[in-house]
């Protein structure tokens, strides 16, 4: 039986900062509940809170819009002439546009509780099995119980008070806003009417007046949010900011909110959709229902995804310990196996509260950021972040959350063509290393480590095939995959050149966000990369397997084969290790977070042990030298490189300092490790290092490649005993595994098909 430790977060004082508070959400929707006793804190965002208008971003200051490829060609010369540096010079200067806009906070709601007494048996818990955030605890003798769901059916946060007073308990109401708002409170409603600003300024630095652009003249991302309070015993009147509540009982508070975004290509004011009147609705959609029954259809929804899978790790009970203890206790004694079963199913959780079908996709910070002015715009980070974030997506089972995803890639596909023409004079699509809401495709200014980098395009079209290969929809592949596929390989087949030896690369390259000492600098353009080469190479043949299994399209795939056969191989360098750029160069940073060399390895199915053994040690190699410490999401892409190379008990060191624990109450930190509320840290907070782990736990325990499943690929000596039920392998079987004395006990496929084969221990399995 799975132990309450593995699906509960509970801690016995309030949140005193942001990383200790629990989120909840619904997709569109999501709150960080801070759980005080006697005043209580509630940072809310909508997934639609960006600043900026469509193609605000496009040129950068002083810019007019030309055609840019110039300066690409000029720098794939002087490359050419090992000129290296004055080529990263060439299109750091003039080969960007501006920076991509800013997901921001939507606000706070502020509640004081106007009752006095000792705190006694305080407990603020988040389930993870209902997607229910509470706090309760006795205030002298008054009982205190406070639930808070983030509805995914009814598009709100809803909130329970209760309390055990003669007389009740007075409450005020109060929210508060970084963006342009406005409140008033009618017939019953407390409405907040708020504007995101036209754009953002990145040169501004962390200050609010001056970062957020608003202009009279055009009107950023409009929205409305409701508060309704519904209370029969109460009387609700109205404050200065808010809403006073006096006699509380029972009251249920509801909250909503709408904004006028209506796609990534129209205006938000000018073609906004209607959206005043869609969060009243959503407002009233709750009424006439009570708590409870809110409450039920909310959990019923949420546990149709997460209980399709189950871990159990046959860990110590650990339920009477806090989850900042179990976290401060696992620095000096690693024996809480459930506390990697929660890390697991923390991951899963944060999955369905985050995305779901018609949302945008999970950003740098999932939907949770409070920041005004928040690290890195907490924008798409495109060249591993919000990747990551879909990494367990499909094979935790959760196929209906990766739709956003795939919605963003398909508008992506469209919005990337003009940068394609006007920077590479290519056919096809192209988009570089970020994006935001309004799905921007150029290169953003700053050096060529980060800004030079136009391979997301053919990375997101992995994800594209892995969602066919996962769920078999053949119609999802002829329909919305291959046409986004075949898009991306044109352009890719028109910037491929020639290099000396004959081999096609694409000149010049970088390898993200590292360097490598060239001629006194420190250099991150190169004639080519080995990320670089493995993206193609994974495109082109997911594209010839696509023709295949469709049936169609045969002189493309046979272009493509062609293609293949002449791209640059794999280089193993002196060391042994999977050479990272064009030629053997010497790191600055041997260390460095990012390890993107090992695509191949993972996320891709290029290496594998058994195909390329020589590649596959390199890669061993090469992550030896990296080392096993770096940023939060770093770690998570080393707990699934190391599972890839089939050592469990190195993927179990990567998750150990994943775990490291980091108090922002006290220092700040360097490294990556998890905050108190199981948040990743980057630092600061990011996202992607949690859905790293999840998927790195998974890939340990269950591994596919096309039709071919590996069971415990990569066990932990210390996981003796276990199973997991529920997860995804390809072609669309479900597989539940169950492992005794280290060794695999039983297993079971549901929906396998005549082409499955099975195996463990290096073995096929009958």
């Amino acid at each position: 039986m799975i132990m309450n430790d593995s699906h509960v977060l509970w801690y016995n004082k309030p949140a005193p900062t942001w990383t200790y508070s629990l989120p909840i959400g619904n997709g569109h929707l999501g709150a960080m509940i801070y759980g005080g006793d006697t005043e209580e804190k509630i940072s809310l965002n909508h997934d639609e809170i960006w600043s900026g208008t469509p193609h605000c971003n496009y040129l950068n200051k002083g810019q007019t819009e030309e055609d840019r490829s110039e300066y690409f060609f000029k720098a794939r010369e002087l490359v050419f002439e090992g000129k290296k540096y004055k080529a990263q010079e060439l299109l750091q200067d003039n080969f960007n546009g501006a920076w991509s806009q800013a997901y921001l906070p939507l606000g706070d709601i502020d509640l004081d509780f106007f009752h006095d007494g000792k705190i006694t048996d305080f407990r603020r818990e988040l389930n993870l099995q209902t997607a229910v955030a509470s706090v309760s605890c006795k205030i002298g003798d008054v009982k205190i119980e406070r639930e808070y769901i983030a509805s995914h059916p009814k598009n709100a946060i809803i909130m329970n008070f209760k309390n055990d007073a003669a007389n009740g308990i007075d409450f005020e109401l109060k929210f508060a806003s970084h963006l342009r708002h406005t409140t008033r409170f009618e017939n019953g409603y407390f409405i907040i009417d708020a504007e995101c600003p036209k754009r953002t300024d990145n040169d501004a630095g962390e200050t609010t007046d001056k970062f957020y652009i608003y202009s009279d003249d055009e009107k950023g991302i409009l929205s409305r949010s409701i508060v309704k309070v519904i209370d029969a015993d109460a009387a609700v009147s109205e404050t200065d900011n808010g809403i006073l509540v006096e006699g509380s009982k029972n009251t249920v508070i509801i909250f909503s909110c709408e904004t006028s975004f209506n796609g990534f290509d129209k205006h938000p004011e000018r073609e906004g959709k209607e959206y005043k009147n869609a969060c009243l609705s959503y407002i009233n959609d709750c009424e006439g229902l009570t708590y409870e029954e809110l409450k039920a259809e909310h959990i019923a929804d949420h546990q149709k995804f997460y209980n399709r899978v189950s871990l159990d790790l046959n860990g110590d009970d650990k339920t009477a310990v806090t989850t900042k203890d179990r976290l401060e206790n696992f620095l000096e004694d690693k024996n809480d196996k459930n506390l990697y079963t929660l890390l697991f199913n923390y991951g899963r959780y944060l999955t369905i509260a985050s995305s779901r079908a018609g949302t945008q996709p999970t950003n740098l910070q999932g939907i949770w950021n409070d920041r005004a002015c928040p690290p890195w715009n907490s924008n798409y980070t495109i060249n591993i972040n919000t990747e990551m974030n879909y990494w367990p997506t499909l094979m935790c089972n959760l196929e209906e959350m990766h739709e956003p995803l795939m919605k963003m890639i398909e508008e992506l596909s469209d919005a990337g063509v003009k940068t394609a023409q006007d920077f590479y004079h290519a056919n096809g699509f192209v988009c570089h290393h970020n994006t935001d809401i309004w799905r921007m495709t150029h290169p953003v200014p700053g050096n060529s480590q980060w800004s030079f980098w136009p391979l997301s395009s053919g990375w997101f079209c992995r994800h594209l095939f892995d969602h066919y290969e996962y769920t078999g929809d053949k119609n999802f592949l002829k329909e919305k995959a291959y046409p986004i596929m075949k898009k991306a390989a044109l352009f890719y087949l028109d910037v491929l050149v020639p290099d000396d030896e004959g081999f096609l690369i694409l000149a010049p390259s970088t390898s993200p966000e590292n360097e490598y000492h060239f001629s006194g600098h420190k250099c991150s353009v190169s004639e080519t990369t080995t990320m670089t080469m493995s993206i193609i190479r994974e495109l082109f043949t997911n594209c010839v397997d696509a023709c295949e299994i469709l049936g169609e399209d045969e002189e493309f795939a046979k272009l493509l084969k062609n293609k293949i056969e002449n791209l640059l191989p794999f280089r193993i360098g002196s060391k042994g290790q999977l050479l990272e750029w064009y030629l053997e160069e010497k790191d600055c940073d041997p260390h460095h977070r990012h390890t993107s060399h090992l695509y191949a390895l993972h996320p891709a199915n290029l290496i594998t042990k058994d195909e390329t053994p020589d590649l596959f040690e390199a890669c061993k190699k090469s992550l030896e030298f990296r080392g096993d410490d770096g940023t939060g999401w770093s770690l998570g892409w080393k707990i699934n490189f190391w599972a890839r190379l089939l050592d469990g008990d190195h993927a179990l060191i990567l998750i150990n300092n994943q775990l490291r624990f980091k108090d922002d109450t006290k220092t700040v930190y360097r490294g990556g490790g998890t905050y108190a509320n199981m948040f990743d840290a980057h630092p600061p907070f990011q996202i992607d290092g949690n859905f790293g782990a999840t998927s790195g736990i998974a890939e340990m325990l269950l591994r596919s490649i096309k039709d071919d499943i590996y069971l415990l690929p990569a066990l932990p000596s210390s996981w003796e005993k276990g199973s997991v039920k529920g997860l995804k392998a390809k072609s669309n079987v479900t597989v539940d595994i169950e492992w005794e004395n280290g060794k695999l006990k039983n297993y079971h496929l549901e929906n396998a098909n005549e082409n499955t084969r099975v195996f463990y221990d290096g073995k096929e399995v009958k």
